[in-house]
């Protein structure tokens, strides 16, 4: 890959989550007890943010964050990363998320309120964009977006692909799911809003499409004992977004970010040890 260590940058939210093991989700009326929790700022800006750094990407982070206990330790931990962090002070407190991690691995995320977005009126340096390779944008705030697409490549979640189109920008990338009812598709979006589309499936591989070609990915072999899939979705457009960053053309591209995203199931949480 070329160059070795881009440019990327990240444009999205943080959730200050708990996690815990269960043996199953709960049902209505049930009391569950967490094993082993633990508490980190995840959410899908967070994740990739941090993906890309480990990676060895020079990345910057656009985010919006409150002034309290989490939104600090959100500071602490991503210069401990080597993120470089650009800020939007929001008042109140930082989103939270709390997550159940079942013995299947699967993961079940309850957010107790709306996430914080970065916007163009954010004094956060975004014209340091135009020097970004590549950009990942998670963002429903569509001013935001606007700024993301200063980046050579711009992918963006499907979560927020209304505020994509709002924004009146034109991705080269949106990556959804086959089997996430909140990351579905209309296919209608294809040439309009975006140049190609990206299709998970979990553990079946995926599938893509733009403008003028297709392809398809296999599932992957795990390299190691599978722990928990929370971030695996998010860890693979990180890798997709830093392959797209490196040069890659698709087909190469979403192997890459196929293995990224199965070695994410391989740890615990969001990032492992």
């Amino acid at each position: 890959m070329s160059p070795a260590n881009p440019r990327i940058g990240v444009v999205g939210h943080v959730e200050w989550v708990l996690f815990g093991y269960a043996d199953a989700v709960p049902q209505a009326g049930e009391i569950v007890h967490f094993r082993d929790p633990f508490e980190e700022p995840a959410g899908g800006g967070a994740v990739v943010a941090i993906a890309l750094a480990r990676a060895g990407a020079e990345v910057t982070f656009y985010t919006a964050l409150a002034k309290d206990t989490e939104g600090e330790a959100t500071r602490v931990r991503m210069a401990e990363e080597g993120v470089d962090l650009r800020v939007g002070v929001r008042g109140g407190r930082q989103a939270r998320a709390m997550t159940i991690l079942d013995t299947s691995g699967d993961r079940t995320i309850i957010v107790s309120q709306p996430n914080a977005y970065p916007c163009s009126d954010d004094p956060i340096g975004w014209e340091d964009l135009d020097a970004c390779a590549a950009v990942y944008a998670t963002c429903g705030e569509p001013t935001g977006i606007q700024e993301a697409r200063r980046a050579g490549i711009l992918v963006c979640s499907a979560r927020q692909l209304g505020a994509l189109i709002e924004s009146g920008v034109k991705a080269d990338v949106v990556i959804g799911s086959l089997s996430d009812r909140g990351e579905q598709i209309d296919f209608r979006v294809l040439g309009k809003h975006t140049k190609a589309i990206v299709l998970t499936d979990g553990e079946r591989g995926g599938r893509w499409m733009s403008t003028d070609d297709s392809g398809l990915w296999a599932r992957q072999h795990l390299p190691g004992e599978p722990g928990d899939t929370y971030g695996a979705g998010d860890t693979f457009a990180a890798g997709l977004t830093y392959a797209l960053g490196c040069g890659l053309g698709m087909h190469d591209a979403v192997e890459v970010a196929a293995r990224w995203g199965a070695a994410a199931v391989c740890h615990r949480g969001p990032y492992g040890a």
